[in-house]
């Protein structure tokens, strides 16, 4: 007979407990593929806040990686690879690492997972999380300081999905907006990649959760895959989509 310790019964219709920070990125860990999400980590961490300052201060501080990714790729493809070959996959990279523990949130339970209310030296929703990038360049790990974030429970999946997004955007525009100014990138690949990755992101989630996700819709950008020896364009690719009105 179930019961409470003086006997009573629970009422149906009180919500579950809200679980800690800790608990939810484990959840997301063990649904997240090809990443792990932890709250710490003892390797060298980039801090999105970091980031920001730079990129509001006017420097380029992926400069560094896109050339070393393009350095690699050109010794790989035994020719010249166009500069934005690696900003496009440095570009997504970066949405994915503020995309996927929001995302992954969203998808194991119902919560979001978001940057704790502003307090006294936090200026933006960014501080609090950072990543680790693998040998091949790529994030390898998300850590989410635990003691920056919050748990707040969403009952309803549209909502907290819209929640998540509008965290995601907020989190990951200014990046996108300053992202590698001399490399040639219209506002339609920038901001596409932004839209794109928070799809993939979810739709990741999702299915590693055991839910169902359906066909991929076409991206909106390119990751320039096809312009590497022996690659072609991916499944979605705005590429391959047919012609309006066909």
């Amino acid at each position: 007979m179930g019961g409470t310790v003086d006997g009573t019964r629970p009422d149906a219709g009180t919500p579950p407990a809200v679980p800690t920070v800790a608990e939810v990125v484990r959840r997301v860990d063990g649904a997240t593929p090809f990443v792990s999400v932890v709250t710490s980590s003892p390797g060298p961490t980039v801090r999105l806040d970091e980031v920001a300052a730079h990129v509001a201060a006017g420097s380029d501080p992926f400069a560094p990686w896109r050339g070393e990714l393009n350095r690699r790729q050109e010794a790989s493809a035994g020719r010249p690879v166009p500069p934005h070959v690696p900003a496009a996959f440095v570009l997504q990279w970066w949405c994915e690492v503020v995309a996927t523990p929001l995302a992954g949130a969203v998808a194991t339970g119902p919560w979001v997972l978001s940057p704790a209310p502003v307090a006294a030296g936090r200026e933006t929703a960014s501080v609090g999380l950072g990543f680790e990038l693998a040998p091949a360049l790529h994030p390898a790990r998300v850590v989410v300081d635990a003691d920056r974030w919050e748990v707040r429970p969403e009952p309803d999946r549209a909502h907290r999905e819209a929640v998540a997004r509008e965290l995601y955007v907020e989190i990951a525009s200014p990046v996108v907006a300053a992202f590698a100014p001399e490399v040639r990138m219209g506002s339609r690949q920038r901001w596409g990649v932004l839209h794109d990755t928070w799809g993939t992101a979810v739709r990741r989630a999702v299915g590693a959760a055991g839910g169902q996700v359906g066909p991929e819709p076409w991206r909106r950008s390119c990751c320039f895959v096809y312009l590497l020896p022996g690659a072609h364009e991916c499944a979605a690719c705005p590429r391959r989509q047919p012609p309006r009105g066909r």
